[in-house]
């Protein structure tokens, strides 16, 4: 059964359904997406039952059945995204209930370790990494949460090492989300604990590395305004260029005119819309969600991930890992406009929330840290 386990959050974890769609085809891709939602069906029967996490439902119920009465698309596309959706909350329940952090950590460094590949191996014109993520702004979320986990681990060398590759294979992505919401974790991490300072010198040298290194083949825009923050002439325009407020700004009367039941399931993604004309989508799960299915579920996902948030406060001193995850995931859907088919998102929310959910049964919560 462990092994079971270990292959279905490879599957979720290492996007490997979406990676093999795109690389090796069709057949390659549903063979894959079978094999994660069958597998987490059968995970579900064979393991010990949980309650489902009505936050999820709701959310899912809602935005689903709003957005669902305006949807002009494919009908059998949107039942497919449904279950797909309702599938995985609920089968992936008892997958997160039963994974430790140190199991966490390791996908998650091979995930960081791709981008690194990525860039090194198979370098490409665009000069943005994702490795196994095919976006370097989801590449950029899985090198956060690695790096949040590597707080988990008690030998300092460890921790800085796995710090030092992640934080590397984070500027390959060159997300300016990554790196403003790594810097935050680091500076918040030493009023947590003095001893943490240590990151900020990884971080540190990982980044006089790339700077340094003249072999890699970037994106020169992007690279250039990142080298122009620590030259004292700050290329403040490359670096707001499409900015994400920007984005959010093209949807401004489409958010205002549709308050209460928004136009649509899928209009505020971009090249997925039917209706709406704008194609580079809202950039935002908050806006999309409101924008999509109206108030009553953008107030749902609102207060779900800001009271997350608030609870994770409590474990800055014992658990701080739980804290900056919290942070990164509330933080990430304010760029984000794909979640009800994000599984790796979906996954993490599903496994936070249960760590922050004390109970004698949650396994989550008892010692799973890394010696």
């Amino acid at each position: 059964m462990k092994v079971f386990r270990y292959i279905l959050l490879g599957l979720i974890i290492l996007n490997v359904p979406t990676f093999s769609l795109a690389v090796f085809g069709t057949t390659a891709g549903a063979l894959t997406n079978s094999m994660m939602f069958v597998g987490l069906v059968v995970y579900f029967f064979m393991e010990k039952k949980y309650t489902v996490i009505i936050p999820f439902l709701v959310l899912g119920i809602t935005y689903f059945s709003i957005s669902g009465f305006n949807y002009t698309g494919i009908t059998e596309e949107y039942i497919k995204d449904v279950i797909r959706y309702f599938v995985f909350i609920i089968g992936a329940i008892s997958l997160a209930k039963s994974t430790d952090r140190k199991t966490l950590l390791i996908l998650f460094i091979i995930g960081g370790a791709s981008v690194l590949i990525n860039a090194l191996v198979f370098p490409n014109s665009y000069g943005r990494y994702s490795g196994l993520y095919l976006n370097p702004n989801r590449a950029g979320l899985v090198c956060l949460i690695g790096f949040v986990l590597t707080y988990t681990i008690d030998k300092t060398y460890l921790r800085l090492l796995f710090q030092f590759v992640l934080t590397i294979a984070g500027i390959l992505t060159l997300s300016r989300y990554f790196i403003l919401v790594l810097v935050i974790i680091n500076v918040v991490s030493v009023f947590v604990n003095k001893k943490n300072s240590a990151g900020l010198l990884a971080g540190a040298v990982a980044l006089i590395i790339i700077i340094g290194t003249s072999s890699l083949q970037l994106n020169t825009d992007r690279f250039r305004a990142l080298k122009s923050i620590f030259s004292g002439n700050t290329d403040v325009k490359t670096i707001t260029k499409e900015s994400r407020d920007e984005t959010w700004a093209l949807y401004h009367d489409i958010l205002v005119n549709n308050p209460l039941i928004g136009v649509g399931y899928r209009e505020m993604q971009g090249k997925k819309s039917h209706k709406v004309s704008i194609k580079s989508g809202v950039h935002n799960t908050y806006l999309m969600v409101l924008g999509e299915s109206g108030i009553v579920p953008f107030l749902i996902i609102i207060v779900f991930y800001l009271s997350m948030l608030v609870k994770s406060r409590r474990f800055l001193a014992t658990h701080q890992e739980l804290a900056y995850m919290a942070f990164t995931l509330t933080t990430f859907l304010l760029v984000s406009h794909n979640y009800f088919d994000n599984y790796i998102v979906l996954f993490l929310s599903i496994w936070l929330y249960s760590s922050l959910t004390i109970s004698d049964e949650n396994p989550i919560n008892q010692n799973n840290i890394i010696a």
